[in-house]
């Protein structure tokens, strides 16, 4: 069985890997103008990921605060799990704003042409 990319991680660097687009980029080679844009197009195509990973995040912290579990997350009258859902959701607009301007570096993405459609295939 072939071997799978992230197999030979650490559980830290898995986890890096998971939430943070920019470990990606970091190992991607950026001497050429070519290997700029191919960051570019990665990041285009895969920084939304990251950034819905962090938007689910922030609505599970809210949702653990308001719910009646959240009396524990209370230390000295301060609702603990509020400032890190707006840091969650601050490095979410963040992987939103990377691929923004990745966008805006390499282009939209390449589209395959239309197909014929046949009206008499019975699928």
């Amino acid at each position: 069985m072939p071997q799978r990319q992230h197999d030979d991680l650490t559980t830290g660097q898995w986890l890096l890997a998971f939430w943070f687009a920019h470990w990606h980029l970091a190992r991607m080679p950026a001497e050429t103008e070519q290997d700029r844009l191919r960051r570019a197009a990665w990041c285009r195509d895969y920084c939304n990921r990251f950034a819905a990973r962090w938007f689910v995040l922030a609505i599970v912290l809210i949702f653990v605060q308001n719910s009646p579990l959240g009396f524990v997350f209370v230390i000295g009258g301060v609702p603990v799990l509020l400032p890190l859902f707006l840091l969650t959701f601050c490095v979410a607009i963040g992987h939103l704003v990377w691929q923004l301007l990745a966008q805006k570096k390499a282009g939209p993405p390449e589209i395959d042409p239309p197909q014929d459609w046949d009206d008499d295939d019975p699928r």
